[in-house]
């Protein structure tokens, strides 16, 4: 920070002062979400409001004063000196805003041209042939020609470009050349066949010397000699095409610099700044001593192995390439960044964000179409990439055993829908990005419907700084909380918006926060004991050494071992959820029931899956024995009044007997044990049982009396109410039921 009290308008002797809020120093350097409050020194003028950042005081009798808080933005804050009465604007000057979150100098700028350098890098993909342009069309808006200049610093000015040209004038291409000069002939040294011929055929001569060796066998000698002369030059095809192209980069820049100090860019010098020093770097290398000795090209030599394949030349020429298509690229998001020479570290932050999550997920999964087809209209060349216009990519995943379909969204809404349908049942959400992932047998429609898709959401907070402001720990966080809602700076609600993502957006598993922080871990939750369903948060910071990329790139390959996991929780948790809602609710049930398993201490099953044997006694005699062995028997095989196997059969809990004539009772027995134990007709022979048994064999389950408090020792029931009840001779056949329809068929007393 800058310690200057005033700043001074040009051309006037207006002055202003710009105090920190927070420090109360005056300072000539704003950061990005400070609040600043300023104070011109002579009345009669005002600053011009703009609208989110700047806004005049509207307290009378005070000079002119007001707050400036730039929010996200960062770069060239313009801001304009009006008359008070007229309204007429008399100067302009500039304010620097910087970033606080990354340095300005390394990690924000390598966002700008980690940004460029991709979009560059799909142009390139591009089938379709299109024309090129060298400079961008003059009607282009002041922001078009900002993000192109951004686009065209970052291909020039990076370290690989810069190490490229070095490389070139150090260890230029060179080739033989043959060259015919005249020398005189006294100076000729050895002489060939065609320079012998010379001195029988050269027109201009001279007579020969009398003290000369050929003196009386030659009259005359030629004057002059044509002789070859073979050399190493640079001035090669491969050296002019470097040339012309350092002339293109030099001419383009400077075009662009020009239009910025135009009517349409008036205002913004430190745009014009940003790339002098390229343009004093091109014109030096064009002044080297290599460049001084290569002419300019006749033709472009794009096929040389040296231009496609030589070090230097290489990088020279995808850089060329990437020029010229990059002269012609619009961004439909590229107002959001910027407009008014000012660039959003937010909106810049998201952006490069999905790009850094499209590489991971191109990396791990096959995509059905190139991703340059997606994101780049090759028609006129613009990239789709905006705030808020979803951008779907579809791929697929062959490996675990499972194949699955994958769609990484960019801005996906998840409208309010009904019940089985995909989308919120709450409000319309619309997370940064969202992966789907779903088997491939199904569509995405019925996925969605049979609870099989499962989707993961990361949203990009730039304002968060560290994970403390996200995860509150203690009484003073939650104080700190409260101070910050009440301030407008409040980030745990970066948090809780995870949560609603995540529980309001149905099939959603997880929801995390990308953010620029420091730290070098992430930090997931894991709702229960796998990974899915979870919440957390990613550093992921545009860091040349470590941007954090590895730690969620392994969190995804986790994702899909757990989505391929037919054996997961979470597999059996969406199972039971669509077998469960896929029908109408029951009729409600407000009886007194069991809460807790005696035996185990734990909560009883739900009603509608306690499963109920009704089962009839022959006689008073069949009954005692019931009662004084514990056993009740049913007959197996497939004759009539032979009990199925079927649902509810074998993990029955409950028994309630009925006998003749006894169509309401409250005979309800506790099931002891797994399930039943097959007998041969001998062994209940051998345990009392009062007459022969008819079938060789039965199912016999072990029974207990309920225990006493038990509420369902309060109940009767009508067994003609249950649906598995039969009349006549139907009346003695067993059936299963569940404990929730029993209880609608209980008696009133």
């Amino acid at each position: 920070m800058g310690l200057n009290p005033f700043i001074i308008f040009p051309e006037t002797s207006v002055e202003m002062n710009i105090v920190s809020t927070h420090t109360g120093e005056a300072v000539v350097c704003l950061e990005e979400n400070g609040r600043y409050e300023f104070e011109l020194s002579s009345p009669g003028y005002a600053l011009k409001e703009i609208s989110g950042i700047l806004r005049a005081s509207r307290l009378s009798g005070r000079k002119a004063c007001g707050v400036i808080e730039p929010g996200n933005y960062v770069g060239l804050l313009k801001v304009e000196l009006i008359e008070t009465i007229s309204g007429k604007g008399i100067s302009k000057l500039h304010l620097d805003v910087r970033s606080r979150k990354l340095s300005y100098e390394s990690e924000y700028r390598k966002m700008l041209e980690d940004i460029a350098d991709r979009c560059a890098d799909f142009l390139l993909q591009l089938d379709s042939p299109v024309e090129q342009d060298f400079v961008p069309d003059d009607e282009q808006s002041e922001a078009t020609l900002a993000q192109r200049l951004y686009f065209l610093k970052s291909l020039l000015g990076g370290e690989d470009f810069q190490m490229a040209v070095q490389r070139i004038v150090s260890m230029p291409n060179t080739q033989w050349t043959q060259e015919i000069k005249s020398v005189d002939v006294r100076r000729s040294r050895r002489l060939g066949r065609k320079e012998v011929r010379q001195f029988a055929s050269a027109s201009r001569r001279m007579a020969t010397p009398e003290t000369h060796a050929l003196h009386g066998r030659l009259a005359s000698l030629p004057e002059k000699l044509q002789v070859e002369d073979k050399r190493d030059t640079v001035d090669t095809p491969e050296n002019r095409f470097v040339k012309y192209a350092l002339q293109v980069f030099s001419q383009c820049l400077e075009d662009l610099v020009q239009k910025f100090s135009g009517k349409k860019g008036a205002g913004y010098p430190g745009l014009q700044s940003e790339i002098g020093a390229l343009i004093d770097g091109l014109e030096e290398t064009l002044s080297h001593e290599v460049f001084k000795q290569v002419s300019m090209p006749t033709l472009l030599p794009l096929n040389s192995p040296v231009l496609q394949r030589k070090e230097g030349y290489r990088q020279v020429l995808r850089s060329w390439m990437l020029f010229e298509l990059a002269a012609r690229l619009s961004w439909a998001g590229g107002d959001d960044v910027y407009q008014g020479g000012k660039r959003d570290a937010a909106a810049l932050y998201e952006y490069w964000v999905f790009f850094k999550l499209l590489d991971l997920v191109a990396e791990l999964f096959e995509l059905e179409k190139p991703l340059v087809e997606e994101l780049i209209n090759d028609k006129d060349l613009v990239l789709k990439l905006k705030a808020g216009k979803h951008m779907p990519i579809k791929g697929v995943y062959k490996g675990a055993g499972r194949p699955l379909q994958i769609e990484f969204s960019y801005n996906r809404s998840f409208g309010v829908n009904g019940y089985p349908a995909q989308g919120s049942w709450t409000r319309q959400m619309r997370p940064d990005y969202t992966l789907s992932l779903w088997p491939a047998e199904f569509t995405a429609t019925e996925a969605e419907v049979q609870e099989v898709i499962t989707h993961v959401h990361f949203d990009a907070k730039y304002k968060v700084d560290r994970l403390t402001q996200l995860f509150g720990r203690s009484d003073e966080d939650l104080d700190e909380e409260k101070r910050q809602q009440r301030a407008g700076t409040y980030k745990r609600g970066d948090l809780l918006k995870m949560h609603a993502y995540r529980d309001a957006i149905r099939r959603s598993a997880g929801a995390y926060v990308l953010y620029p922080g420091p730290e070098k871990e992430a930090a997931p939750f894991r709702g229960f004991h796998e990974l899915l369903p979870g919440l957390g948060a990613f550093p992921l910071r545009p860091d040349a050494m470590d941007d954090g990329s590895n730690a969620v790139k392994l969190f995804l390959k986790e994702v899909v071992a757990h989505v391929c996991n037919r054996a997961s929780q979470h597999e059996q948790q969406t199972y039971h959820r669509y077998r469960i809602h896929k029908d109408e609710p029951p009729d409600r049930l407000h009886e007194t029931l069991p809460e807790i398993e005696p035996e185990t201490g734990v909560r009883g099953a739900p009603v509608v899956d306690t499963a109920v044997l009704v089962g009839y006694y022959k006689g008073a005699s069949h009954l005692k024995w019931i009662q004084k062995a514990g056993l009740y028997n049913f007959r197996a095989g497939s004759g009539p009044g032979s009990l199925v196997l079927g649902p509810g059969v074998s993990d029955a809990q409950y028994v309630l007997l009925h006998g003749p004539g006894e169509l309401i009772t409250g005979r309800l027995c506790k099931v002891v044990g797994a399930g039943p134990n097959v007998y041969a007709k001998e062994a209940l022979v051998d345990k009392g049982y009062p007459s022969e048994p008819s079938l060789p064999y039965y199912m016999v389950y072990a029974l207990d009396v309920l225990k006493q408090g038990n509420p369902l020792n309060d109940y009767t029931w009508d067994v003609r109410k249950l649906s598995g009840w039969r009349e006549h001779r139907g009346s003695g056949y067993p059936f299963a039921t569940t404990l929730s329809e029993l209880m609608k068929a209980r008696v009133s007393l």
